[in-house]
């Protein structure tokens, strides 16, 4: 679709089809078939984007909003993606279909790896992380976690729950989320979901990260 058609488009659609409250700002589409699905604001299309981004394992992180629904996921289940209905009826799934990609991605993502920092600025591209693992499961995570939590010099702790594909990557990659001190906000309210991370072969190694 070329821009005059996009814009076009927009004109006969002037209102979002997914919030019906704010004007449309993009043509979206399905990315696979490239067909039209609707005319939708930039709020919307951003949040359609982080759906879609939670079914697929990242190259690096996951984008952040994609990450919450995995978070949110496992703490209340299929209970936490109710309000999203709407939204999924959009994208052609259902609330059971969507948690089985959720679940599917999360299986892949099974190697848990904690990652500090002492750089007071935070987390950011060129940031310099000590990492940890890959360790044996969400529980030995955890308690680095809350080892780090208390150290002196440490500024940001976060873990990556990565795939089982032998890269040693010196930043955090694939589902990522800070700590903040509270293992149920962590990994989820359900202890079952912990085993749903794998336990990778090899134990835990420590080593400083190369700049990411």
């Amino acid at each position: 679709m070329s821009h005059s058609q996009r814009a076009a488009y927009r004109d006969r659609h002037p209102q979002c089809r997914l919030c019906r409250c704010r004007p449309t700002a993009a043509v979206d589409h399905d990315a696979v078939t490239g067909l039209v699905r609707g005319a939708v604001c930039r709020s919307c299309n951003s949040w359609l984007g982080s759906m879609e981004a939670a079914l697929r394992v990242p190259e690096r992180a996951m984008q952040q909003q994609a990450a919450s629904l995995h978070w949110k996921f496992e703490a209340d289940g299929t209970d936490a993606l109710a309000h999203y209905a709407g939204e999924l009826s959009y994208l052609g799934l259902t609330v059971k279909e969507f948690a089985g990609g959720l679940l599917a991605v999360r299986r892949l993502l099974s190697v848990p790896c904690v990652y500090w920092t002492g750089q007071a600025a935070g987390p950011a591209r060129e940031t310099r992380w000590t990492k940890t693992g890959p360790l044996a499961d969400a529980e030995e995570a955890e308690r680095h976690h809350r080892r780090l939590r208390s150290a002196c010099g440490v500024a940001a702790v976060v873990t990556a729950f990565e795939p089982d594909d032998g890269v040693n990557s010196p930043s955090p990659r694939g589902l990522v989320k800070s700590f903040t001190g509270s293992p149920q906000h962590h990994y989820g309210s359900r202890r079952a979901c912990l085993d749903r991370s794998g336990r990778p072969p090899g134990g835990g190694q420590e080593g400083r990260a190369a700049p990411g």
